[in-house]
């Protein structure tokens, strides 16, 4: 199915889903294989996904946040989680359909075509958004690729590509984790094993990360929101340079930082209990 098919075919009772998350659905902002993202009331947005696994992480994180009482600085806020009922039938597959209703975030990166960079050929490259040039002081939007700690003029250049290159690693480490956690013969986890040596190594290695990589007022939070969530043994296995963005400051006593808006496709050990607990507290729609 095209990427969008799925979507149109939910809108078809958006009159219920906008009941449900009492928001409207303004314009899309933004659709891609998994989730479709629209205006709602600033400053939120109302994203719907049919990843699996994102209402039950987002709601095992929001618990441990009001456990912990810390590490929230680093994760876009969430006003609401609803599961849209019954499920999607796409491509002859039931697909579970979620409702976020989060904080609207400028992106960190986005993607361009080849010309709207200056640059001959097809496809897309992905470089800094706008927000983020002008943050960082740089003259022209800039591929991750380009910069590095070498090249910064600034601390917080410095800072931005320690950053990028310290979420990679922990990207790396994370995915291991969770492959090594499963059954699975893909080569990928020999791969990890070899790499790795074992998912208390990979474990290990995601927290150092979480805990040294990330510094500066724009980047420490989100540190601090990792490094939570690994001592309670949630490592987010699909952190990448497009579901990173942008928190804006609202008042005086807040800042811009940078925050996952996106846990990515990580699954949790009581996802069916986090589902019933969804559904029984009165989040279920349609």
């Amino acid at each position: 199915m095209r990427k969008k098919q799925w979507v149109e075919q939910l809108l078809e009772k958006r009159g219920a889903i906008e009941q449900a998350v009492r928001m409207p659905l303004g314009h899309m902002l933004g659709c891609g294989h998994w989730g479709c993202v629209f205006e709602g009331e600033p400053p939120w947005v109302v994203k719907l996904s049919i990843d699996p696994t994102e209402g039950p992480i987002w709601a095992k994180i929001t618990d441990l946040i009001e456990q912990e009482r810390y590490g929230d600085g680093g994760l876009v806020e969430i006003k609401s989680l609803h599961r849209i009922t019954p499920d999607l039938v796409v491509g002859g597959r039931k697909r579970k359909v979620w409702a976020i209703v989060r904080e609207g975030i400028e992106p960190v990166f986005k993607e361009y075509r080849a010309r709207e960079l200056g640059q001959h050929g097809g496809g897309t490259i992905l470089a800094t958004s706008p927000y983020t040039t002008a943050a960082l002081g740089l003259d022209a939007l800039t591929a991750p690729t380009w910069m590095s700690v070498g090249t910064a003029e600034t601390p917080s250049q410095q800072d931005f590509a320690t950053a990028i290159d310290g979420l990679m690693k922990y990207r790396d480490a994370a995915t291991a984790w969770h492959v090594m956690q499963t059954r699975s013969r893909s080569p990928w986890r020999n791969f990890y094993v070899e790499k790795f040596r074992s998912p208390d190594n990979a474990a290990h290695r995601a927290t150092r990360i979480a805990e040294t990589a990330f510094n500066g007022p724009a980047w420490a939070p989100l540190g601090e929101s990792l490094a939570m969530l690994a001592s309670n043994g949630v490592y987010l296995r699909d952190v990448h340079l497009l579901n990173i963005g942008w928190h804006i400051a609202r008042d005086d006593d807040d800042w811009d930082r940078v925050v996952i808006f996106d846990p990515g496709h990580t699954p949790t050990e009581t996802t069916e209990g986090i589902e019933t607990a969804l559904v029984e507290e009165g989040r279920e729609a349609l």
